[in-house]
């Protein structure tokens, strides 16, 4: 059977036994009740799968042996910029962004994000690298997002990521969200989506400034949620899967 997959710091080298300590041990033998003779996948997150075959269970460890690597080669790389939003709504999009193979995470203050003090953005920040961890081992994906810490918009834009692709969603604009994808594939993307309120005028003006360009979903005002899960799933489906 190899229908689990753990996470571990770093991948072992070699073709030795080693053990799976902590909380993904007791994870595996409490909750998954993996057995002996059972196939696993461990990940590092770092675009590396390992299987490796469950040899004994020990109080405080899991024996196990290496059999194959295998590595996910993601074609586009995948930045995604998020304004906050309510603590439950980030939850969510933090575990699709992750399902879908994006490869940073930036949240956002904005003119209309949500607004959480010093202390309960550090907080929130190591509950969405857990929650981002969790949806990797589900997916069985190899690439962990990086989540960065808040800035502002003009913060992220003073970066200059050099994305082949930098657009933002917009539901004012008049050009669709479906015209990019039949451009040719890039190597890389960066997808900035406002808050639950949107982008305030300004913020659309300096976003056009610093050469990106606005997409609509189409005609009805969707959820936050929904317009980034909708966005990355087309991106990840045409340019990336």
């Amino acid at each position: 059977m190899t229908s689990n997959q753990f996470f571990i710091t770093s991948l072992p080298g070699g073709d030795s036994k080693f053990s799976l300590v902590g909380e993904e041990h007791f994870h595996l033998a409490r909750v998954a009740r993996v057995k002996p003779g059972d196939r696993i996948w461990l990940t590092d997150g770092r675009q590396k799968r390992l299987l490796a075959e469950v040899l004994s269970l020990e109080a405080d460890k899991t024996w196990l042996l290496p059999i194959g690597v295998t590595e996910e080669k993601l074609k586009t790389e995948l930045i995604l910029g998020l304004g906050l939003t309510r603590p439950s709504t980030m939850d969510a999009i933090i575990e699709k962004a992750t399902e879908l193979g994006v490869t940073e995470i930036i949240p956002l203050v904005t003119a209309h994000s949500f607004r959480l003090t010093a202390d309960r953005l550090e907080a929130r920040l190591a509950r969405w690298q857990r929650i981002s961890q969790a949806a990797l081992k589900q997916s069985k994906g190899a690439s962990l997002p990086t989540i960065r810490a808040a800035m502002s918009l003009p913060e992220i834009l003073r970066l200059d990521y050099r994305g082949e692709q930098k657009i933002f969603l917009d539901e004012h604009s008049q050009v669709y969200f479906r015209d990019i994808l039949k451009e040719a594939r890039p190597a890389s993307v960066v997808l900035l989506v406002g808050p639950e309120g949107g982008w305030s005028q300004k913020e659309r003006e300096e976003l056009v400034s610093a050469n990106y360009r606005g997409y609509s979903l189409g005609g009805r005002i969707l959820r936050t949620e929904t317009a980034v899960v909708s966005a990355l799933t087309l991106i990840s489906h045409f340019w990336n899967w």
